[in-house]
């Protein structure tokens, strides 16, 4: 009578992380052979950089002219009330040595009052020039994306990836850059129109 032989068990120590990570990839890639069809599809993935494409998109020059057309006459609002400022210290100065202390001290808090008022100015124009930088952006932004999902389902893309975005690609083969692809597309397109 023949007795079937038990499989000696490996001796039980720590696993390498190694292994670990080896066992892992191969219970996420395992799939039953009677599960998968005999042509699996393929995983198509695209890749863009929105930051060239936005470079060389139609409308772009025209939002930009109007940005810098709005930021000249901010800059001429800081640059006056710089002026100003300058003035009032220059004027402050000459007369300073006749002053009594009180009257200098209140000399000096409204020349602090006007630096600090400066100050807010150049802060809430700051804060005005990046909300309109974005409504600017808002229609470009949106043809790119228009146009993006326009090649990925006419090239049945799964996936488009932005380095712009933070996608961190390593290495890939330069046939899965799709900005000639796309730009083409938003060439085809009317060009973007900024809101006023």
């Amino acid at each position: 009578m023949h007795l079937p032989v038990k499989p000696r068990r490996p001796a039980r120590g720590p696993l390498s992380p190694l292994l670990i990570l080896a066992l892992g990839v191969a219970l996420v890639t395992a799939t039953p052979m009677d599960a998968q069809p005999s042509s699996s599809p393929v995983l198509r993935i695209g890749i863009i950089d929105s930051r060239m494409l936005l470079l060389e998109m139609p409308g772009r020059s025209r939002a930009e002219s109007q940005f810098a057309l709005e930021m000249a006459g901010a800059r001429e609002l800081v640059r006056a009330a710089s002026d100003s400022m300058k003035t009032a210290i220059d004027a402050l100065s000459k007369v300073e040595a006749d002053l009594r202390p009180q009257q200098r001290e209140s000399a000096m808090m409204q020349v602090r009052a006007r630096e600090l008022a400066l100050e807010d100015m150049v802060a809430q124009l700051n804060l005005l020039a990046d909300r309109r930088l974005q409504e600017l952006q808002a229609p470009l932004l949106a043809q790119l994306a228009s146009a993006v999902k326009q090649v990925r389902v006419r090239d049945r893309l799964a996936l488009v990836l932005d380095l712009a975005a933070g996608a961190m690609v390593v290495d890939a083969d330069s046939t899965l850059n799709i900005n000639a692809l796309v730009l083409q597309e938003l060439r085809r397109l009317p060009p973007a129109q900024p809101p006023r």
